[in-house]
C-alpha cells in the first residue's frame, strides 16, 4: 500500500506500507479525505523531523475491520481521526488534570502505544479505536475531515475564557484563523475582526462574519481602537504564527485582556515584558483537543454555526499530494486542500 510521507525539505515521497491489519484494540479504517494541515506544511517548508504517525492527521473514513475486543464501534462506521478519553491513571489524571491525560496527549502527537504507523495519506490505516470518532448522520466523510482542525479552534476558544459578548481580534485568516472566528462566533463572541493580508482569505473571513482589514493598506491599531472602542477587544487570538504578530496581539488587546496563543511559530519570537506587565495582560496558549470538543464541534455543525466545508479550496489524489504541498505553498488563496485515498490521478 502506498503511502505519502513528509521526508525532507519541500519533498513529499510516496512510500510502500504492508497493509494495514486489526490488532488488539487496534482498527482498520478506509480513508475517505485527508487534510493537509499547516503543520504538514511547516515540516515540508523546513524540512524539520516529522513523525509518520502524524504526517496526515486531518482524516475520516470508514471502519473496515475490527478486533474481537472493542466496543461501541461496528465495521462500516463512519469516523473521524480524534483523541482517546483521558485514562484516568496517569499522573496529570490522578492529580485532576485529565485534559492532559499524557497517554491521549502522546497519541495526538504521533507518540507512545497510541501511534500509528503513518497518518492519512493513505488508503488504509490501523489505529487505536480508541482514537476513532463516530461521525453524526447529518454531517460528510468530507466534513468529517474537517472536524480534527475544527476541534482544534473550539478548544482555542474554551482555552481563552469568557467568550459570550467579547470583542475578538484574528491575526491570521488560514483554516484555524477562519475556525477560530466560527467558532467564537457559535458560542456568543459580539464583534470579530479579522486581520489577513490576502485578499481572498479576508473575503472569506468577511464571508464568515467577521469585519476585516488589511495591514497593508490601513493602520490595524487604529482600526482596533475603531471597531472596538473605547476599551479595545478583550482576546486576540494570534493564529498567524508571523514574525511580530505575537507582540502585535499584545499591543492591540485591552488592558486586562487575554492574548491567545494558537499558531505555531516557524522561529523565536520576542515580545516586551514591560509592557504586557504595565497591561495586565493574560496569555493563554493552547495545542490540540480534548475528546468532548469533538462531540460538541459536530453539534456546531450540525446546527451550521460552524461550516469547516467553507474553507475547502480543492481535492486531489493522493498522487498528486507533493503538487498540492507545492501549491498551498504558493498560491494563498489555497485554504485547504483535502486528499483523497486514490493512488494514481
Amino acid at each position: 500500500m502506498i503511502v505519502g510521507l513528509v521526508t525532507g525539505t519541500q519533498q513529499v515521497t510516496l512510500r510502500e506500507f504492508p497493509e494495514p491489519e486489526p490488532a488488539p484494540g487496534r482498527a482498520v479504517v478506509e480513508i475517505a479525505h485527508c487534510g493537509i494541515c499547516g503543520t504538514d506544511l511547516e515540516a515540508w517548508r523546513h524540512g524539520s523531523a516529522y513523525p509518520p504517525a502524524i504526517c496526515g492527521h486531518e482524516w475520516s473514513g470508514v471502519v473496515t475491520k475490527l478486533p474481537g475486543d472493542v466496543d461501541g464501534l461496528a465495521e462500516g462506521d463512519r469516523v473521524a481521526i480524534g483523541i482517546a478519553r483521558a485514562c484516568g491513571a496517569c499522573a496529570p489524571c490522578r492529580a485532576g488534570q485529565p485534559g492532559h491525560c499524557q497517554p491521549a496527549f502522546l497519541g495526538m502527537l504521533g507518540m507512545g502505544p497510541m501511534a500509528a504507523p503513518h497518518g492519512g495519506f493513505a488508503r488504509a490505516l490501523a489505529i487505536e479505536a480508541a482514537r476513532l470518532v463516530p461521525l453524526r448522520p447529518a454531517l460528510s466523510l468530507e466534513t468529517g475531515a474537517m472536524l480534527e482542525p475544527s476541534a482544534v479552534a473550539l478548544h482555542a476558544v474554551h482555552r481563552s475564557g469568557s467568550i459570550a459578548g467579547a470583542g475578538v481580534v484574528v491575526l491570521g485568516a488560514g483554516p484555524i484563523g477562519l475556525l477560530v472566528l466560527q467558532c467564537a462566533k457559535a458560542l456568543g463572541a459580539g464583534e470579530v475582526l479579522v486581520v489577513e493580508p490576502q485578499p481572498a482569505r479576508r473575503a472569506l473571513a468577511q464571508q464568515l462574519g467577521a469585519r476585516v482589514v488589511d495591514p497593508g493598506q490601513a493602520d490595524v491599531a487604529a482600526s482596533v481602537r475603531q471597531t472596538f472602542a473605547p476599551l479595545g477587544p478583550d482576546i486576540v487570538f494570534e493564529c498567524a504564527g508571523a514574525p511580530g504578530t505575537l507582540a502585535q496581539a499584545g499591543s492591540l488587546v485591552r488592558r486586562g485582556g487575554t492574548v491567545s496563543l494558537v499558531a505555531l511559530a516557524g522561529a523565536p519570537v520576542t515580545i516586551e515584558p514591560g509592557a504586557w506587565l504595565g497591561q495586565e495582560l493574560r496569555l493563554v496558549a493552547s495545542l490540540g483537543y480534548v475528546r468532548d470538543e469533538f462531540d460538541e464541534v459536530q453539534d456546531l455543525m450540525v446546527d451550521g454555526r460552524v461550516t469547516p466545508e467553507a474553507l475547502v479550496s480543492a481535492r486531489a489524489p493522493l498522487s498528486d499530494l507533493a503538487s498540492a504541498f507545492e501549491r498551498l505553498d504558493r498560491e494563498p488563496d489555497a485554504v485547504k486542500i483535502l486528499i483523497r485515498p486514490e493512488e494514481s490521478s
